[in-house]
């Protein structure tokens, strides 16, 4: 299945910006200069900087719920899974992957390895919140029910991948 969303955004020469078929505008930035950007949050904040990304992740992962609702109507759940990951792993995310969808029990379970939120950072305890938060609120849209994430190995403590746990109350079968 494919949508206005699939491409990856144009360069509009006129405008001088880069946007996607959905009309919404992007900019590059290095993943180093996100890193960046998160050292000196953490520095300037401690743990409060984590907030921030993760509540920023879980508001942007809404938004992106909302845009691909579309297709939980016309695909099978796993369909929309494969679709997803496709999509957020060409556009830089790292290589994304399901361990299982549960939509009965509600538990969604999903590793990326080589984010480029972790990528060459070492830490003592999980890091990734921008991508729970982001996960969180893209799964919540799309299932129509407010889904928790844990992450429960993170790339930048174990060397390997980031590996999450989503959880929601109900059937979120429709």
């Amino acid at each position: 299945m494919s949508s206005e969303f699939d491409a990856m955004p144009a360069y509009d020469e006129k405008s001088g910006e880069l946007v996607d078929g959905g009309g919404e505008d992007y900019v590059l930035i290095s993943a180093e200069a996100l890193r960046r950007i998160n050292r000196e949050e953490e520095a300037m904040l401690g743990s409060g900087s984590f907030v921030i990304w993760y509540n920023a992740g879980k508001a942007v992962g809404r938004t992106d719920g909302r845009r691909y609702a579309e297709l939980m109507g016309t695909m099978e759940i796993q369909a929309v899974a494969d679709y997803l990951r496709e999509t957020y792993t060409r556009r830089g995310w790292g290589e994304v992957k399901f361990g299982g969808i549960d939509l009965t029990s509600g538990v969604l379970l999903f590793s990326v390895r080589n984010s480029p939120l972790a990528r060459g950072i070492t830490a003592k305890e999980p890091r990734c919140w921008f991508v729970r938060g982001f996960v969180e609120g893209l799964t919540s849209e799309l299932l129509g029910t407010e889904c928790i994430a844990a992450e429960v190995a993170c790339q930048t403590v174990n060397g390997r991948q980031c590996e999450f746990r989503l959880r929601w109350e109900t059937d979120a079968r429709k």
